[in-house]
């Protein structure tokens, strides 16, 4: 349930705004900029934690894009197909094992060679904020049906500890980042439903509404005309 302190302050003052930011890797300026970015949201929306929340959501995402990003550089060192089932279910326990310890400045570089990139995009407007968390690789069916499963299951416990007894599990770390940015989303006082992480043909997106009008549609009713 929307908050009711959130809808009814802002919808009387927001400008609508675009902000955007494109990079490989996070540097000290580029989270710089995305705290700045934050804190003059919470001042003028006047949802005091709202600049905490989402620098630790939009880091969360982003640290899943530029791993998503490696794992594909990964695969291909490795001379396998990230998009054959076997040849991705081979890879995939070598990339976690290898992963933690990986060359980080090796891969950067590579990821500036092939431009494998991160955008964040920022959309206010009076009716709501959106967060757009974007790589451009796209999500493979293994990935994808990890990532709708770890949601719903999110969506239906209560807390961390919960989620971790009902649904972790070795692979890949145990989608807690996921869970937690379901819980951030719920303790700021919005609807986690609106969070959605989908593939078009060419990009994997992160998507975040925080309605800040009552009447206001959720993309996905929007879409599908409902």
């Amino acid at each position: 349930m929307l908050a009711k302190h959130h809808a009814f302050e802002t919808r009387l003052y927001v400008r609508p705004e675009k902000q955007s930011l494109i990079f490989h890797v996070v540097d000290e300026t580029i989270a710089g900029r995305m705290k700045d970015s934050f804190e003059d949201l919470e001042n003028r929306l006047k949802i005091e934690g709202l600049a905490t929340t989402l620098y630790q959501v939009v880091m969360e995402l982003i640290g899943n894009a530029i791993k998503a990003n490696i794992k594909r550089i990964y695969f291909e060192r490795m001379g396998l197909c990230i998009d054959d089932p076997e040849d991705y279910a081979r890879g995939i326990e070598g990339f976690s094992t290898a992963y933690p310890a990986i060359d980080r400045e090796n891969y950067a570089r590579a990821m500036q060679d092939l431009d494998l990139h991160v955008s964040l995009e920022i959309d206010l407007d009076a009716r709501r904020l959106l967060i757009f968390v974007e790589n451009n690789t796209v999500l493979v069916p293994e990935e994808e049906n990890r990532i709708r499963a770890k949601l719903a299951g999110a969506m239906d416990v209560k807390d961390v500890m919960e989620f971790f007894k009902a649904y972790g599990d070795d692979l890949e770390g145990r989608g807690l980042g996921l869970a937690m940015i379901v819980f951030l989303i719920r303790d700021l006082g919005f609807p986690a439903e609106h969070f959605r992480v989908f593939k078009t043909d060419s990009r994997t997106i992160a998507r975040i509404e925080f309605p800040l009008d009552t009447n206001y549609r959720p993309t996905r009713s929007q879409a599908m005309g409902s």
